[in-house]
């Protein structure tokens, strides 16, 4: 787990490394551990930074008016393989192929003992070099034999190319700017802004994505000008005539689902292939732990991970003073029963404010809510457990949210507007948003559900700015893509849309701000395919969502823990803006409308609202503004 860089000069050669230098440093919390640069021009040349562990070549300082044409730099989170054979930027035997890795390749075994077969010799025992010596065997087809999180970029001198790949899901992250001199890529936004070589702007259109879905659409951001790399993409940079070409190797397999199942029979490949996830991300070389909310995904994972592992570190977070809002009780409930090694600690509204403007600058974007994953990624640093599990994936392929069971009545809605009217019971977001009767589409059903602000009060809000998203998912994720069934339709557009960027963006953020990694077994792309293979029927049966995965559970954990009601991971936010916040958030919504950038009318309606969310996200559009856009 680490963070990588890059700059490849597109017209004169760079005659200064210096951008380079501020841009690798800026991501040493990504990789604390190690250090180091390449920089290719006719010949790569290596060199050592100040935190680099293996310093037989030159200091990158020393580089500083040297020409070149693609530089790499390198911060390394040492997971597998710690000793220095895994130093990146890593070579080949050959020196002809080079690369800069971030992430973690889960099947490197059986592919390395592959490669060997192939007459392939390895120098170390880093998954890296399998990434490398694949690349040098198959191409681009590789992907299709890795099984990890990834965001790599590969210089071969044979081909005079530079690949970047990004993996399926879009676990680790790969933001980039061009323009008519340079193309510039990194592990974050904020390690482009470093180099100097971008001044940033608003993109208002990813802005008005980032208040309506919660977070820019990929490829799109908030910046003006930076795009991000869509996950299951890769990226070639021809280096002799500049042409990037971009391609998909991976898609998520609807109209996919075996009818000849049986419920034993889908039961027992959804737990055969958990159990395969589970294990292959328990592969390390330092202290591994998993966060254990207290609800049944990220329990049953803790257990079966500690059938493996009996000494694995399970990490719950509770909430001083407000006992009734957390699940700590039902966290020591399995904790108990199987003995784990249980660690609880308490948070609170004055430990979250000192944080608040780290995990604002984290994020990089606008966020709506105080993440709870903050607080467990300080949490599982504070214990030395580099390595954690999360529990993410199970509510999207299973059906945990309530949007699933909401399908029905958004149909029958559609046929007859005015059951609107009679039907007891109605879900806030149908019954306020009475426009729902009208979303044409699955696509369009889901964005109106999934939503913080709705177009129009986005346009109250922005002066002289206008976007409509109604269709932005589906043009963007479906408009080509069949479904077997609206359950389906519904899991595609959360792996998609809520997956791969609004909760892979902040998990990863938010554990890299502490040099901690995420892994998350649930999104496994097997368990993915398998999941997919798996009737709909068994997934919500007799009005119980996620049956499946919950007659799987019973197996672990208690009919107590099995019956809670759902809580999810979150922060007491409403509370904390009403209390200890209070003034806080007045003081900062006085600066945003000081700006005169939105209507300050609309600040204040939506500041008596007292809708927490809506609140959040104009405090933390303020904190964005200030560490991003003025300075």
């Amino acid at each position: 787990m680490c963070g990588i860089a890059g700059i490849i000069n597109l017209n004169q050669k760079l005659e200064s490394s210096s951008s380079l230098i501020r841009m690798t440093k800026s991501l040493k919390h990504r990789g604390p551990d190690d250090e180091g640069y390449m920089l290719y021009s006719d010949q790569p040349t290596v060199f050592f930074g100040n935190d680099s562990l293996v310093k037989n070549t030159h200091h990158i300082l020393t580089s500083t008016n040297l020409a070149f044409k693609v530089g790499f730099g390198f911060r390394q989170l040492k997971i597998i393989d710690l000793s220095n054979k895994s130093h990146q930027p890593l070579t080949d035997i050959s020196k002809k192929f080079w690369i800069i890795f971030n992430g973690e390749l889960y099947n490197y075994r059986e592919i390395r003992h592959e490669l060997e077969g192939l007459g392939h010799h390895f120098l170390s025992n880093s998954d890296t070099e399998v990434v490398l010596n694949s690349y040098k065997e198959w191409g681009k087809k590789a992907l299709e034999k890795f099984n990890g999180m990834f965001a790599f970029a590969i210089l071969d001198t044979v081909e005079n190319t530079v690949f970047i790949a990004r993996d399926r899901i879009g676990i680790k992250p790969v933001y980039f700017h061009k323009n008519d001199t340079h193309f510039v890529f990194g592990s974050s936004v904020q390690s482009i802004i470093k180099t100097k070589l971008y001044q940033p702007e608003i993109n208002w259109e990813g802005l008005w994505q980032n208040f309506r879905f919660t977070t820019a659409q990929r490829p799109n951001t908030v910046f003006q000008d930076i795009l991000a790399l869509e996950p299951a993409h890769h990226l070639t940079i021809n280096l002799s005539n500049n042409s990037i070409k971009k391609e998909r190797y991976w898609e998520i397999p609807t109209q996919t689902q075996d009818f000849s199942l049986t419920e034993k029979q889908s039961k027992n490949l959804i737990e055969e292939s958990l159990y395969k996830a589970i294990n292959y991300r328990l592969i390390s070389d330092v202290e591994i732990g998993s966060f254990m909310s207290g609800g049944i995904d990220s329990s049953l994972i803790s257990v079966i991970a500690s059938k493996s592992k009996p000494d694995i570190k399970i990490l719950t977070i509770g909430f001083q003073g407000l006992k009734n809002f957390d699940e700590v009780n039902y966290a020591k409930e399995t904790a108990n029963a199987h003995n784990l090694n249980h660690i609880i600690e308490q948070a609170n509204a004055t430990d979250t404010f000192k944080d608040l403007k780290r995990s604002v600058i984290a994020y990089e974007e606008p966020y709506h809510t105080i993440a709870a994953n903050f607080t467990l990624a300080k949490m599982a640093a504070k214990n030395k457990t580099t390595v954690v599990l999360s529990g993410l994936g199970g509510d999207e392929l299973f059906g945990g949210y309530d949007v699933y069971n909401k399908i029905s009545l958004w149909e029958k809605l559609r046929k007859n507007k005015n059951i609107i009217n009679v039907l007891p019971g109605i879900h806030p977001k149908i019954k306020k948003g009475k426009k729902i009767a009208d979303c044409k589409t699955l696509g369009e059903y889901y964005s109106h559900y999934y939503t913080n602000f709705y177009d129009s009060e986005i346009e109250n809000l922005f002066l002289n700015k206008r976007f409509n998203t109604t269709s932005t998912l589906e043009n963007l994720y479906a408009s080509n893509r069949k479904f077997t069934d609206t359950f389906e339709a519904m899991s595609f557009y959360n792996l998609t849309s809520y997956i791969g960027n609004h909760q892979m963006r902040a998990l990863d953020v938010t554990t890299m701000a502490f040099s901690v990694e995420g892994r998350f077994p649930l999104l496994d792309h097997n368990f993915i395919e398998t999941s997919f293979k798996i009737p709909t029927k068994y997934k919500i049966k007799n009005n119980t969502q996620k049956y499946l995965l919950k007659e799987i559970a019973k197996k672990y954990l208690s009919k107590n823990v099995m019956q809670m009601p759902k809580k999810g991971l979150s922060i007491p936010l409403k509370k904390w803006i009403e209390t200890d916040l209070k003034e806080f958030v007045f003081d900062t919504l006085q600066q945003l409308e000081n700006r005169n950038i939105f209507n300050n009318t609309a600040i204040q309606d939506i500041l008596k609202s007292k809708n927490e969310t809506k609140i959040w996200q104009l405090v933390s559009t303020e904190i964005w503004l200030q560490n991003f856009i003025d300075k």
